[in-house]
């Protein structure tokens, strides 16, 4: 009986520390369950949403450098300047006249780059052409006294005076044999390049912008306080970050100092320079550690109680039936607590079947395509896909990367009933049963339909003439590759009419530059008048413009247009209270009769187009 009584004790003490020991295991465990996917989802989202902010900010910074380096570019093509310069290498012309044919010329250009500070055009030799100041020259505290000749003689670079920092630009100067015969070298403000980062900045005024070159071990910082860019080198302490920063964006987390630091570094496109941007990391993993701490605690203490309480004055059975009931209890506010996180999620979550068969979606989802939730459920989650852009190919594709890296992410267009059509970043991840096989899918996407908008407002502004609204040079390029591209399929061809305006400087010169800007401004609508709504007309800069034709049945069709709209040009522009008359000189260029390249095309259609004022002006004139 003792014996029994024995046993039977111990059984009982066995049951009970088993009870406790399953309902504390159990709460850990549905705690970090719950804590760890959490957690990381929630920090994945913020380096996600960070390092997507990042990027168009770096992207904004990058088209404004290019702009810079660009317009170098414009100043180092320039013919009439370039064939002095040839003169000049070729015994023609000596210094003097070789500054004199110059001077004027790139000064009144260098008037219309309205953050231009200063710039300087040197001959290969380092005999000094032109220098000449420009329309921000007031940026400068002191009088400019820099050595060009130790500012780098192409690409990007910066200068710093008086403890102000400036973008330098570089562009050669070559000949017809591409040999370098002088060198441009413009100098910016950092005006444009700060209010990008100024009025892009969403990560709140204790972030730290920095301007990165991993090569030269040094960054050019945005002080928010002083609103300044200043240049600093990397400490001894800092020379891991070099090693940190590669060629492809990513997020990096320092954990060095006391305050963990986010550091979102989106590099250059052909380039040693990117930009990063660094903020304090905001802790959500110990809030969250700290709320589950005090629940495991709670769960501890009613375990212990519970624990005493059944061991005084129930039997085995009793206790072992309250035990399970507590259990159930347990899992039940656990279950309540997921189902709370499922619902109150702001991304749409959906769980289908291997088939795609909705079998449950939250609030966020049915919001989002405006439906009743009896609709949803046993629907095929294709039926709101956008069928147009998710072809059978794609699908295949994606179950592919989702068997072999057990998840997938990427963008997908969705249709609303309506038929609106939105992209979503999308993630899937399936649930497996033991033998491996995915059951369920777990679909979670949001709308990134303003991201992308944003995107393309900032690549629209980066093409566009900020003065014109034309297609600026970038944008040029960029049709005149596409068009060639079409012709070779089509097995037709284009032209390239390039042309500048007559008698444009004694406009600017007699009546000042905001009538000659609107006079500019005319030149697009006028000459839109002569063509089709398919053909393109740009600007080049200064008083160069383009047109592009495609699909040219005979050359009399190209001739007839240009005849238009050298007649169109010639009539009277009504500017104000003025009455303007100017005219036209044209080059035509064809592919692939002249050039096969959209530089070759826009050399000889210039070239074709100084032939033209060299015959008299106001009229065209073939490439040879």
């Amino acid at each position: 009986m003792g014996q029994t009584a024995t046993d039977i004790s111990g059984k009982y003490r066995s049951l009970i520390r088993r009870v406790v020991w399953g309902i504390l295991l159990t709460g850990i465990a549905a705690s970090l369950a719950t804590l760890l996917p959490l957690s990381f989802y929630i920090s994945q989202s913020q380096e996600r949403t960070g390092l997507a902010y990042a990027s168009a900010q770096a992207m904004s910074v990058q088209k404004q450098l290019q702009h810079y380096q660009s317009i170098a570019k414009q100043f180092a093509s320039r013919t009439q300047i370039r064939k002095a310069l040839i003169a000049y290498s070729a015994g023609e012309l000596d210094i003097a006249q070789l500054v004199q044919v110059t001077r004027d010329r790139i000064t009144d250009a260098a008037a219309f780059i309205p953050n231009l500070v200063a710039g300087v055009r040197v001959t290969n030799s380092g005999e000094i052409v032109a220098q000449y100041d420009g329309p921000a020259s007031s940026l400068l505290d002191a009088k400019l006294n820099l050595d060009w000749q130790q500012l780098r003689p192409y690409g990007m670079h910066y200068v710093t005076v008086d403890d102000d920092l400036f973008i330098s630009a570089a562009a050669p100067i070559v000949d017809e044999d591409k040999r370098t015969i002088g060198i441009d070298i413009l100098l910016f403000g950092p005006t444009e390049i700060l209010d990008i980062l100024r009025e892009l900045n969403t990560f709140g005024q204790s972030t730290n912008f920095r301007l990165v070159n991993s090569r030269e071990r040094l960054y050019i910082e945005f002080d928010q306080v002083s609103n300044q860019l200043k240049q600093r080198e990397f400490g001894s302490n800092e020379s891991f970050y070099i090693a940190a920063y590669g060629n492809v964006p990513f997020v990096y987390r320092d954990t060095s100092k006391e305050a963990p630091r986010l550091h979102y570094f989106i590099p250059f496109s052909d380039s040693a320079w990117g930009l990063v941007v660094i903020h304090a990391e905001t802790s959500v993993f110990g809030a969250l550690v700290t709320e589950f701490a005090s629940v495991a605690l709670v769960i501890l203490i009613a375990v212990t109680i519970g624990a005493w309480w059944l061991h005084k004055y129930s039997q085995p059975i009793i206790r072992a039936q309250l035990a399970q009931h507590r259990q159930l209890r347990e899992s039940n506010r656990k279950l309540k607590l997921a189902n709370t996180v499922f619902e109150k999620a702001q991304e749409a979550i959906v769980i289908t079947d291997n088939s795609l068969i909705i079998l449950r979606a939250n609030k966020a989802f049915v919001q989002l395509f405006n439906i009743e939730v009896d609709k949803i459920k046993n629907t095929c989650l294709l039926a709101f896909i956008d069928d147009g852009r998710m072809t059978n190919e794609i699908q295949r594709q994606v179950r592919r990367h989702i068997q072999k890296n057990d998840s997938w992410q990427g963008e997908v267009w969705y249709k609303k009933p309506g038929g609106q059509s939105f992209p979503a970043l999308q993630t899937i991840t399936p649930v497996r049963n033991n033998d491996g096989r995915a059951l369920q899918l777990i679909h979670i996407f949001n709308d990134i339909s303003a991201e992308k908008h944003a995107q393309e407002r900032l690549q629209q502004l980066a093409l566009t003439d900020t003065l014109t609204h034309l297609p600026n040079r970038f944008a040029v390029l960029q049709h005149l590759d596409d068009a060639i591209k079409r012709t070779n399929l089509s097995k037709q061809s284009c032209a390239l009419l390039f042309f500048d305006l007559d008698f444009f400087k004694p406009v600017n010169d007699t009546h000042g530059h905001d009538v000659g800007d609107a006079l500019l401004q005319a030149i697009g609508p006028r000459v839109r008048e002569c063509l089709r709504s398919s053909d393109i007309v740009g600007r080049l800069g200064g008083d160069e413009f383009v047109i592009l034709i495609e699909n040219i049945q005979q050359r009399s069709d190209i001739e007839k247009i240009a005849g238009e709209v050298i007649v169109a040009l010639q009539k009277p522009f009504r500017i104000g209270t003025l009455t303007l008359q100017i005219g036209a000189s044209m080059g035509v260029a064809l592919y692939p009769d002249h050039a096969d390249t959209p530089k070759q095309l826009l050399k000889i259609a210039d070239a074709a187009m100084y032939k033209a004022k060299e015959g008299g002006r106001n009229q065209f004139c073939f490439a040879e």
